[in-house]
């Protein structure tokens, strides 16, 4: 019986066999010794298919799903090589050490085994074939011609909504696209989706399914390990992009060299694909100074949503947080901060992207954890002290300012979790406002929330009547200005002085 993989057992430690480039006629054989083997009880296999044209995917694919615990599978859009997949074989990897098969190398479970015994007892040993997991890093090549947008697409039990997020990408009227898609070991359809949107674009979709979900963080590593664009894009697999959403922000990025991101505006949909409008954060589309924006982040995040930026590569990756909680929720804002020190930003106001609002989504699991006021109080701290280093004062500046700005903000979260029929949270975020800000107590929004808590029902209902009629409390409903410095850009990209564009 073929058992799962143990990531931790010091007696028996995980072994990673990597398969990539080998020849399809013996790779069902190779599949098959090692399934049928019982040298080595702890292993997992991650495969690579090279843009094959014979059989080897379909075999793959086989195996997987009979072997969904042990195989993780992935494919590239086009040939890249042995030296590029064994180095993405490597960082997908979880074992302590890794077996490498290509070409048409025999699977030898004894040979391996010893090596690997000797390689736990000589730390100086070495050996073709099995090696100690280095973790090496991928150097994505450039992209000297049309400029290649890579979309990440990385996906968990989405599949509801993985349709029409695929169908979107594949619809931009920008040509010069890949799809990296990452699934984590999903439960529902979303890997018979994967694959069939593979079948129907050819050549345009890397795919990668993991064994078992290893969490969101592995799952988007994935995405990033895959990407070959000059520009890319985290599309959750919930969102929708319409179809300019990519040509508009290559125009602005490929016309404004000092660009570091472009951002564009959202709509909102709901879980049956109900339409709301959002007005865009600034009243222009515009090039903001990278400080003026800088300052800005520490006041508001003018991009809830992930998916709204379209990055430049080469510059973004020295400048992300990776791993655990906040950089799963605040990750992007680190990143968008950090980048916004060095380089400009470019905003687009039209609502190029459909973000999804639902019960199982990242952003009603951290409206209910109060991860809204209570992140972004640790992260404005920590804008503050990075500014402060550069000598950035107009953002340094803005910290109390910005953390009055968090209690009322607070205030809004309790009333919307209120209209969302969630007291226990509502509760939460009103002691919380004035535990950042005491002067709140009095605030008369703060003072009806106070007192709701005591109210009778008919009195109760009659308030939430009344916060319901503030618009002002559930959401923002007004434009602001851009920040001093900015230049209006028309639909080309261009600086309106330049562009033939007059109107954004």
């Amino acid at each position: 019986m073929i058992r799962e993989p143990k990531l931790n057992d010091p007696n028996d430690p995980l072994i990673s066999i990597l398969i990539f480039n080998y020849d399809g006629q013996y790779l069902r054989q190779c599949l098959d010794e090692i399934f049928r083997q019982d040298v080595l009880k702890n292993y997992e296999i991650i495969l690579i298919d090279d843009a094959t044209q014979d059989d080897s995917w379909g075999t793959a694919l086989e195996y997987a799903q009979k072997y969904p615990k042990i195989m993780t599978v992935s494919r590239n859009r086009r040939f890249l090589g042995p030296i590029y997949n064994l180095r993405h074989c490597m960082r997908m990897a979880k074992g302590m050490y890794c077996a490498v098969l290509t070409n048409e190398q025999a699977f030898l479970p004894e040979y391996i085994k010893s090596c690997v015994d000797t390689l736990r007892s000589d730390l100086l040993a070495k050996f073709d074939i099995v090696i100690r997991n280095p973790q090496l890093p991928v150097e994505p090549p450039s992209v000297k011609k049309a400029p290649l947008v890579s979309i990440l697409c990385y996906n968990y039990n989405y599949g509801r909504y993985l349709r029409q997020c695929l169908e979107s990408a594949f619809n931009q009227t920008y040509g010069n696209i890949e799809i990296c898609f990452s699934d984590n070991s999903s439960t529902d359809e979303s890997w018979d989706i994967a694959l069939e949107f593979a079948r129907k674009y050819p050549g345009k979709m890397r795919l990668t399914r993991n064994r078992m979900n290893f969490g969101p963080d592995y799952n988007f590593a994935n995405c990033k390990q895959m990407m070959l664009g000059k520009y890319f894009i985290n599309f959750c697999s919930d969102d929708v992009m319409e179809p300019e959403y990519v040509e508009r922000c290559v125009n602005v990025l490929e016309a404004n060299p000092n660009i570091g991101f472009a951002l564009v505006n959202r709509a909102i949909i709901d879980e049956e694909g109900r339409r709301t409008e959002e007005p865009p954060f600034y009243n222009q589309s515009c090039i903001i100074p990278g400080e003026e924006q800088a300052a800005v982040y520490m006041m508001a995040g003018i991009n809830p949503s992930v998916s709204q930026i379209m990055y430049r590569n080469d510059i973004a990756d020295s400048r992300a947080a990776t791993g655990a909680l906040g950089a799963r929720y605040y990750g992007t804002r680190i990143l968008d901060f950090n980048i916004s020190l060095d380089f400009d930003i470019a905003y687009i106001k039209e609502p190029l992207l459909l973000h999804r609002i639902h019960g199982q989504s990242d952003t009603s699991q951290a409206d209910a954890n109060l991860m809204p006021v209570i992140g972004l109080y640790v992260l404005n701290h920590q804008f503050a002290d990075i500014a402060s280093v550069r000598n950035l004062k107009k953002v340094t500046n803005r910290l109390p300012q910005s953390l009055d700005k968090l209690a009322g903000l607070a205030v809004r979260y309790s009333v919307r979790s209120l209209l969302g029929g969630n007291e226990q949270a509502a509760q939460k975020y009103f002691y919380l406002a004035v535990a950042i800000n005491p002067s709140l107590e009095e605030d008369p929004a703060w003072k009806q929330l106070r007192d709701y808590w005591h109210a009778d029902e008919a009195t109760k209902s009659n308030l939430l009547e009344q916060f319901r009629a503030s618009n002002n409390l559930a959401t923002r409903t007004v434009s602001y200005d851009p920040p001093q410095g900015s230049i209006p850009i028309g639909l080309d990209g261009r600086p309106i002085s330049d562009s033939k564009e007059k109107t954004a």
